[in-house]
């Protein structure tokens, strides 16, 4: 067996997904990054695409190694990364790479987004539509002082960030489709973050002032994932968004097998639909087995909440004529490193081993739950024309 596999899956004609999944540990971890980051290199080479967003799982004690690593290419360049503590199923060191690729319009396009000196997202224009990945955003600012900052404060300040950074590319918040938020400790504080996330989006407009839980879903929410995960920066939170402006049709995947987050307190959509130059690009929020009131199901019973996570997201993506054979990349988060082996004996059962996951420990928003999986399927000819 490899130490790992690459997925490259295209969107259309200009957009390619890549997904490394760590499927053993090496001779060492630097050099299974070093195998990945020239693999990946290979396949932007071959096809001409650059990268506009790189999410990489790992221990946060080999983040300055695969910092060195990744610069040694030049597809790598001094682009952004997200870094997040990922713990790998085997072993120590790179638990995953997940990169979104695109076709450049020109040396200029895509480009670095920097907040200051620092590089924090990329930009890329497509005819009429630009696409703004924000990346590893978090709210320590000003230096080591602000790490006294509580968790709530760092919260908000995170969404602040991101918001500051939209404006200088003249986007408002309500163009975010997607967002991906790691949290330090996420089950001591789920709930205080959901507080601050929902007034921050009250305050950006995405919440009418007036709406409660029991007055209905707000018109729109992104689709979002919020699990536990440490960063490099030592912040409590830190996160990643997605951004579109132009002509793009935006729709809610409603999600019939589960209840509305917001009418219990999180502030997101299950899943969100994308159509731009023909193609449905369908973003699934993290998912796990919450039944339709709520609660989770199968507490101690991985393999059923394995099977009604995979059940609940394929009918996501099966209402806009998707399977898991469309499937660009998806990320599955396990509590216990020990489940892999009911997950891949069942998703060999199912006929899904050749998803393109990656695989992460880490700890999910309810002590119960011990699965959680978040994806993103893309439909080229439109639903219901395959």
């Amino acid at each position: 067996m490899d130490e790992f596999t690459l997925f490259a899956l295209k969107a259309g004609s200009d957009q390619l997904h890549l997904t490394a999944r760590i499927d053993r540990e090496g001779v060492s971890a630097s050099a299974t990054a070093e195998n990945v980051c020239a693999a990946v290199a290979s396949v932007l080479d071959s096809c001409g695409m650059r990268i506009l967003s790189e999410r990489v799982f790992g221990t946060l004690d080999f983040y300055e190694s695969y910092t060195r690593i990744r610069k040694k290419y030049c597809n790598f360049a001094q682009g952004p990364f997200s870094y997040i503590q990922g713990t790998p199923a085997h072993g120590h060191g790179l638990g995953g790479v997940q990169i979104h690729a695109v076709k450049p319009a020109s040396d200029e396009n895509p480009r670095i987004l920097y907040d200051g000196e620092r590089p924090c997202g990329s930009v890329w224009k497509r005819k009429d539509t630009t696409y703004i990945h924000i990346a590893g955003v978090h709210g320590l600012q000003g230096g080591h002082q602000s790490g006294k900052r509580s968790r709530g404060d760092q919260a908000a300040s995170m969404f602040e960030a991101m918001k500051r950074l939209l404006a200088s590319q003249s986007v408002d918040f309500r163009n975010v489709v997607r967002t991906w938020i790691y949290l330090d400790d996420i089950l001591e504080w789920y709930d205080a973050f959901n507080t601050v996330r929902t007034e921050k989006y009250r305050s950006f407009g995405l919440i009418p002032r007036s709406a409660g839980k029991s007055s209905g879903d707000p018109v729109y929410l992104p689709a979002s994932t919020g699990i536990g995960g440490s960063n490099p920066a030592g912040a409590f939170c830190c996160g990643d968004a997605l951004a579109f402006s132009g002509p793009v049709q935006v729709s809610v995947l409603p999600g019939m097998l589960q209840p509305s987050a917001y009418s219990y307190g999180s502030a997101f959509s299950r899943g969100i639909c994308i159509e731009e130059n023909g193609i449905w690009q369908l973003f699934v929020s993290g998912t796990a087995a919450i039944d339709a009131t709520g609660l989770s199901l199968y507490p101690r019973d991985v393999e059923a909440q394995i099977r009604k996570t995979l059940e609940i997201v394929e009918a996501l993506i099966g209402e806009k004529g998707a399977g898991f054979k469309d499937l660009r990349s998806a990320t599955v988060y396990l509590k216990r490193a020990g489940d892999l082996s009911v997950y891949e004996k069942l998703a060999g059962r199912l006929g899904l081993t050749d998803l393109p996951a990656v695989f992460v420990i880490a700890d999910i928003c309810r002590n119960e739950l011990l699965f959680e999986m978040d994806a993103l399927a893309v439909v080229e000819e439109g639903p219901g024309e395959k």
